[in-house]
């Protein structure tokens, strides 16, 4: 568990070196192409991403011409986006304020590394301008093969070196949504199905949306202010 900021700090600029890149940008791409069925692109609207990671998200969305920026608590990864040309910044979300309004705040697969959501959200609602948006996507984990996982006694969950504090499902994110004064405007289920098996991804797609609790590994979320 992390205790300190400068803890969290040296832990995310760690994070990204110890991980599969090529299944996690897969993974991001994914997101990245459900999140441009959500809204259409536009200049005129401010888009952040809300602990954005190496950005694979950001540089998508921009590619496909949205006004997109960032900012995340590892300073390596806002010092490569920023050499890139990104505006980044560095921000811890459970000690920093979120500077400036924006018309869309995506905060994606960052809540369950939190010890207060509900404080992050509350800082979102504040960063938003009216009539806008929150992009939220949060993992499943209790999806069937977490659950097997469990079963056999090789569960990531509560291990020493996971970085999953809050463990959501679809109906934990649904009552956290509603206590934040957020209305779900839109649901969509991502399946377990890896994005690599691309003859599998129709099915997937069709069981997740059917039976989210087992076969979905997240969920991204529209969501407006009540």
């Amino acid at each position: 568990m992390l205790n300190g900021t400068d803890e969290k700090k040296q832990y995310f600029n760690q994070y990204w070196k110890t991980r599969d890149i090529s299944s996690a940008d897969l993974r991001s791409i994914q997101r990245a192409d459900i999140i441009q069925t959500l809204f259409e692109p536009d200049k005129n609207k401010k888009i952040i991403d809300v602990g954005c990671g190496r950005g694979t998200v950001m540089r998508q969305l921009f590619q496909s011409g949205f006004n997109v920026n960032g900012c995340d608590i590892s300073s390596d990864t806002i010092r490569e986006l920023s050499q890139s040309g990104f505006d980044a910044f560095l921000c811890d979300l459970e000690t920093d304020p979120i500077p400036g309004k924006y018309d869309v705040l995506m905060c994606l697969e960052v809540l369950q590394q939190i010890f207060d959501p509900e404080a992050v959200i509350a800082k979102m609602r504040k960063a938003l301008n009216p009539g806008g948006y929150l992009i939220i996507s949060v993992p499943n984990e209790f999806h069937i093969l977490s659950r097997l996982k469990l079963l056999l006694g090789k569960s990531h969950l509560g291990h020493f070196e996971e970085s999953h504090i809050r463990l959501f499902s679809p109906g934990r994110a649904r009552e956290l949504f509603d206590k934040c004064g957020l209305t779900i405007d839109k649901t969509i289920s991502v399946s377990v199905v890896p994005p690599k098996l691309k003859a599998l991804q129709a099915v997937g797609r069709f069981i997740a949306r059917l039976i989210p609790g087992l076969f979905s590994l997240s969920q991204i979320y529209r969501l407006k202010i009540k």
